[in-house]
């Protein structure tokens, strides 16, 4: 579009403006008036940032362009047209003559989103019944938190309900068609494919609309590896329930995104190491916003914090990744990250913006996790426990096995878009098997990683259910274990708690057997107590 074309978009907001009600209309009519849309006429113009402006003295002129060039505020097409921002009038000179002249304004970006709309950079879309900002066959929805990054001001030039009233503009008053774009909140597509989330199939693109995708990638489908995907989570997980859950994922996080799932779980991927765990996190970076979750920042200074709050706006997952110990007040923060709460962040000398986390959570450790604390419903919490490799496995060895999937997902070091689409494509493919249902398997995470990090206590209950189905409280034997180990003749401690229930066993549960009341250490969380047996095959008599 060119100036005029541009001015006559823009007039969907000036002659709709005092039909909205706000306490701040004189504020935004001083901003508004003062956009003008400006051609590029020459080269000269593009390289000095100038244009010439088309003006309007009234609402009711028919316009006119200004004689002289005029610096450029911002640019809605390079080398083409751009905004000129200030106030044209009319002077009668000495002379009788009437002369217009342009004072400039002080440019912000509530002018700049002006602009955008006016060039169909930001549409209002009827379908999401909210502004998206316009991308390569693409689109990305424009929320508040959103709206005030992407176009922020100085704190003392903010207008609390700016959007709001330009929505109201669009939601309310406009009665005509405002751009030509075809919505597809639910389709992602490629160079030569679409995908249907919501049907969970392969659909045709439609090339007499100018569709907008919920996605767009830029690769062919002929250089989609589904098989290699599947062949590598196949690799890595530990048993089918965590395999099962491992492919659920992407489309989880794609679904979610769309809104056609509530964000209701979060995962925790579990492993001692070198077991490809961290190749997997590098599917996903290509295809969703993440975000890496940094706890010594959010634990840092209160503007360090707020700081690293603003990171959570927009993102699909927040990654968290703990090779230490998850302490007490490292865990408040993956809760309210998990729980999807309410904060607030902010910039040094910039607005508050407050925002609700959207985002799910991937808990990658290798650390014991209390789940408990992080959420009170468990099952909310979805686990994915990966495959050991051979203790015997030498460096060497481990790189041949792990090198061709390297090679495939992150090439000299970069994740791979191709790749990343494929594990996509993939795991929606997997959910459509599953009926689009997301019901995601219980898995056991083991906390040790090889026998010798047991306990005494831990060793002889272990034992001690070889023979018999419970463990008296009271037995002799295991107290005499207790007393050596901890120095105690109770399970009353904390440590002692957490080393029963880090393999699946609960004290003193009362219970009655032939009759008579008594209190045992039984097993709580079998598959749990099963990956600890585990450990001591070939040492358990």
């Amino acid at each position: 579009m060119n100036a005029k074309e541009l001015d006559y978009e823009f007039d969907k907001v000036r002659l709709n403006l005092d039909k909205v009600e706000t306490p701040n209309l004189s504020k935004i009519k001083e901003i508004v008036k003062r956009v003008h849309f400006a051609d590029i006429k020459t080269k000269q113009q593009a390289y000095d940032n100038e244009g010439l402006a088309f003006y309007k003295l009234n609402l009711d002129s028919t316009g006119d362009y200004f004689t002289h060039s005029l610096p450029i505020s911002y640019t809605t097409e390079a080398a083409k047209t751009g905004v000129v921002y200030g106030t044209f009038t009319q002077k009668v000179t000495k002379k009788k003559e009437k002369v217009v002249e342009f004072e400039g304004g002080n440019y912000n970006n509530y002018v700049r989103f002006l602009a955008d709309i006016a060039n169909h950079k930001v549409i209002y879309s009827d379908e999401l019944e909210r502004f998206v900002i316009v991308r390569d066959h693409s689109y990305k929805m424009l929320d508040q938190a959103i709206f005030e990054v992407e176009y922020s001001v100085d704190p003392k030039q903010k207008i609390n309900d700016f959007l709001d009233v330009i929505f109201s503009i669009y939601h309310d008053h406009i009665q005509v068609k405002t751009h030509d774009y075809t919505i597809e909140p639910y389709i992602i597509a490629g160079i030569d494919w679409a995908y249907d989330c919501k049907q969970l199939k392969p659909v045709t693109k439609d090339d007499s609309k100018q569709q907008l995708f919920s996605a767009y990638y830029d690769v062919s489908y002929e250089n989609l590896n589904l098989e290699k995907a599947e062949e590598y989570t196949n690799m890595i997980a530990a048993e089918d329930d965590s395999l099962h859950n491992l492919r659920l994922i992407h489309a989880y996080v794609l679904l979610a995104r769309m809104g056609l799932v509530s964000v209701e779980h979060s995962f925790i991927l579990k492993d001692f190491g070198r077991t490809g765990k961290g190749l997997f996190m590098k599917t996903f970076p290509e295809v969703f916003k993440m975000n890496s979750v940094n706890f010594d920042n959010l634990m840092g200074g209160t503007m360090e914090a707020s700081n690293e709050w603003l990171k959570f706006i927009g993102c699909d997952i927040s990654h968290a990744n703990e090779s230490g110990a998850i302490n007490p007040k490292a865990m408040r923060f993956i809760r309210k990250i998990a729980t999807q709460e309410n904060v607030s962040g902010r910039k040094i000398q910039q607005n508050t913006i407050d925002f609700k986390i959207k985002s799910v959570l991937i808990l990658d450790t290798n650390e014991k996790v209390d789940i408990g604390k992080l959420t009170a419903n468990l099952s909310r919490v979805v686990k994915v426990a990966f495959k050991d490799r051979p203790e015997e496995e030498t460096e060497a060895e481990r790189y041949k096995v792990f090198a061709p999937y390297w090679d495939y997902i992150a090439p000299n070091g970069e994740e791979s878009l191709t790749a990343n689409v494929s594990f996509l494509i993939s795991s929606l493919e997997y959910l459509s098997k599953q009926n689009g249902k997301f019901v995601f398997k219980d898995v056991a995470l083991k906390n040790y990683a090889v026998a010798s990090e047991l306990t005494d206590l831990q060793i002889f209950l272990i034992e001690a259910f070889q023979q018999v189905g419970y463990v008296p409280s009271k037995d002799e034997a295991l107290h005499q274990v207790l007393f050596d180990e901890y120095g105690v003749h109770h399970f009353r401690r904390k440590d002692i708690k957490d080393d029963l229930t880090s393999i699946g066993l609960e004290p003193n549960y009362p219970t009655t057997i032939k009759g008579v009341p008594i209190r045992v250490i039984r097993i709580k969380d079998k598959k749990l107590f099963k990956k600890a047996q585990s450990l001591l095959e070939g040492i358990v008599v």
